[in-house]
C-alpha cells in the first residue's frame, strides 16, 4: 500500500489529540528583524497544508494564525538592511524602530507587510497577529498574570538552561524602558504580584535576545550601554514582554493553539515551551499543542539561510524565474529532510512539477487518489495542461544554445518535431518566458565557452556525422554513450563536454530529446564549429 501523504499524518495526530475542538487553531511564527525568507514561507504552506488534510478527513473548520514577534527588540542589523538607519535603534522594540524605508509605521510593520505580501500572492487563508498589538491590547493580559503567580516555578524551569552566571538576574518579564525605549538591556530589581508590577534599571544589552539566548537564526549583537534609568511598571498593555521561550508558551495558552510546527532547532525550547504553558493553564487547562519539526533550509554551501545575514534564493528571485506550483512542490516534499536551495533545484523542481501535470490527478501516493498536486494546486478545473514532451530544463537549454528569443521562436522550434500546436497555449508560453528569465538571470552571466582537446574534437565530429541522418532520440542517446566507451573517455564527461558545447552548461536535459529539439542539423553544425 502506497504511503500516506504527511499532511494526513500530521492531521490524524491533531485529530487524535484535539478533536473534540469545535475549531482547530493552528499557529506559525515570524520574527520581523529582517525580511521573511523562503523558511518562513514554507512554515505556512505546510501548517495549511495541515489544515486543508483536516478538514478533509476530520470534517474540522480551522484558524491558521501567522504570528509576528514584533515586539521583540532589535539585536542586529541584517546585512542586507540600511545600517545608518537601524543601528540608533537597536535594543528597541521592532514595532517601534521607524521604518528605514519610510513607507510604513515602523520597521516591523515594514517587513510584516512583506510577509503579507507574500502569502497572499499565494492565497493562504491566515489571520495575522501581531505581538505588539496582542500584549498592548490586553489579550495576553490573564496568561501574563499566572506567569507573575507562577513566577519561581517559571524560573525554575530556564534558569538549569541558561549560563550560570545570568541565573541569579533572570526574570520571564522584560519592561520598555519608560525613557529610552529599549527592551534589550532592562533588568527586572524587584516585582508586586499583588498590583502586577516589577521595578526594573535600564543598564544595557550584553548581547542576548529578550529571554535568556538569541531566537531563531539571529546571532547576539555587541553589547551597548543603558540609559540608566530606574523605575516600576506594570506587566500588562504592552509595558513588559516575556522572555521568548516563555511567550511561547503565553501565546499557546492565551490564543488556544492546537498545532504547531518549527525548525529543529527548537526542539528544545518547544519542550520548555510546553512545560511552562501547562504549568501557567493549570491541571484543567490546556496541554499545549501538537508539535512537529522539520529540517532546516541550507544555502549552496550547507549553511542555514537567514534573515539577519540575507543568505539563500529567495521566494522573488524563485518566482521571477519558474511557476510557484514548483516552489510550492518543492516545498511540500520531505519536510524532515534538510533542503539545499540552489538555481539547481528549481529546475529540477520545475519539471517534476510538470510531470505531475502529465500524469495527471490518478497517480496517488496515499492510495486514495490523492496526490502532491492536490495539496500545491487543489482547484483542479484550474490547472494547465501540459501536453509536451518538452521539460523546463530542455527549454532553458534551447533558449541557452540559441539566444533569448522571442516565445514564438520557441514554439516554432517546439513545433517543429512535436506535432501541431495550437495558435495559443498559455502553459508553453508562460514556460518559456520563465525559461528566458532563468537564462538571462543564471546562465548567461555565467557562461564559459570551453575549448576542446584534439580527442574530444574527433568525438564531436564522429557524433556529427551520425546526425547527418535523421535518427531517433534513443539511437543519438546510444551513440554518444558508445562513442565514449569505445574512445575509453568516461560518458560522464563526454556529456559534459556536449552541453557545454551546445548550451555553455556542465549538464542539461536528456541528450536525444534535447538534439531533436534543437534540430539535428543544427547541433551537427555547433558540434563542427567547436571541434574546427
Amino acid at each position: 500500500m502506497a504511503k500516506t501523504l504527511w499532511p494526513y499524518e500530521e492531521a490524524g495526530r491533531v485529530l487524535r489529540s484535539c478533536g473534540e475542538a469545535g475549531r482547530i487553531v493552528l499557529e506559525t511564527g515570524y520574527g520581523p528583524s529582517g525580511a521573511p525568507h523562503i523558511g518562513t514561507f514554507a512554515e505556512v504552506a505546510r501548517t495549511s497544508w495541515v489544515g486543508s488534510a483536516l478538514e478533509e478527513i476530520g470534517g474540522k473548520p480551522w484558524t491558521l494564525i501567522a504570528f509576528s514577534d514584533d515586539m521583540d527588540g532589535l539585536r542586529k542589523v541584517p546585512l542586507n538592511m540600511p545600517r545608518e538607519a537601524l543601528e540608533p535603534h537597536l535594543g528597541k522594540p521592532l514595532s517601534s524602530v521607524p521604518d528605514p524605508f519610510g513607507c510604513h509605521a515602523s520597521y516591523a510593520a515594514h517587513n510584516n507587510a512583506r510577509l503579507r505580501e507574500m502569502l497572499d500572492r499565494f492565497g493562504f487563508l491566515y489571520t495575522f497577529k501581531s505581538s505588539t498589538e496582542q500584549y498592548a491590547g490586553g489579550h495576553f493580559d490573564e496568561g501574563l498574570a499566572r506567569i507573575m503567580r507562577r513566577y519561581e516555578e517559571v524560573r525554575e524551569i530556564i534558569l538549569p538552561t541558561i549560563r550560570e552566571e545570568k541565573r541569579a538576574a533572570w526574570s520571564p518579564f522584560f519592561p520598555v524602558c519608560e525613557r529610552c525605549g529599549r527592551i534589550n538591556g532592562t533588568r527586572v530589581t524587584g516585582r508586586d504580584p499583588e498590583r502586577l508590577t516589577v521595578s526594573y534599571v535600564c543598564e544595557g544589552d550584553q548581547g542576548g535576545a529578550v529571554g535568556d539566548e538569541p531566537a531563531g537564526d539571529e546571532e547576539a549583537a555587541p553589547g551597548r550601554s543603558g540609559c540608566g534609568h530606574r523605575a516600576e511598571t506594570s506587566i500588562l498593555g504592552g509595558r513588559a514582554k516575556v522572555g521568548w521561550k516563555v511567550d511561547w508558551a503565553l501565546r499557546w495558552f492565551s490564543l488556544g493553539v492546537h498545532y504547531e510546527m518549527y525548525g529543529k532547532d527548537l526542539i528544545e525550547s518547544a519542550a520548555l515551551s510546553t512545560r511552562i504553558c501547562r504549568l501557567i493553564a493549570g491541571k484543567d487547562g490546556p496541554r499545549g499543542p501538537v508539535q512537529s519539526f522539520y529540517e532546516m533550509f541550507l544555502d549552496e554551501e550547507g549553511r542555514k539561510i537567514s534573515k539577519s545575514v540575507g543568505r539563500g534564493l529567495t521566494v522573488d528571485s524563485w518566482l521571477a524565474s519558474a511557476p510557484k506550483e514548483s516552489l510550492l512542490l518543492f516545498i511540500f516534499k520531505d519536510p524532515r529532510k534538510a533542503k539545499k536551495l540552489s538555481w539547481d533545484v528549481v529546475v529540477r523542481s520545475t519539471d517534476e512539477y510538470l510531470q505531475l501535470l502529465q500524469r495527471g490527478a490518478g497517480a496517488a501516493g496515499d492510495g486514495t487518489g490523492r496526490t502532491e498536486l492536490d495539496f500545491i494546486q487543489p482547484d483542479r478545473g484550474r490547472r494547465p495542461r501540459y501536453d509536451y514532451a518538452v521539460s523546463y530544463s530542455m527549454l532553458i537549454g534551447l533558449i541557452t544554445a540559441i539566444g533569448v528569443p522571442s516565445p514564438q521562436v520557441v514554439k516554432d522550434y517546439v513545433h517543429q518535431d512535436r506535432g501541431a500546436l495550437p495558435e495559443s497555449d498559455a502553459a508553453l508560453e508562460a514556460l518559456a518566458a520563465y525559461a528566458a528569465a532563468y537564462v538571462r538571470e543564471q546562465v548567461l552571466p555565467r557562461r564559459v565557452e570551453r575549448s576542446l582537446t584534439a580527442a574530444e574534437a574527433a568525438l564531436a565530429r564522429e557524433l556529427a556525422a551520425f546526425l547527418d541522418r535523421d535518427r531517433e532520440p534513443e539511437e543519438i542517446q546510444t551513440r554518444a554513450f558508445d562513442l565514449a566507451r569505445r574512445a575509453g573517455v568516461d560518458p560522464k564527461e563526454f556529456f559534459r563536454m556536449l552541453y557545454n558545447v551546445l548550451t555553455g552548461q556542465d549538464s542539461g536535459p536528456r541528450l536525444g530529446s534535447f538534439v531533436k529539439l534543437m534540430g539535428q542539423g543544427k547541433v551537427a553544425e555547433r558540434l563542427r564549429a567547436a571541434a574546427a
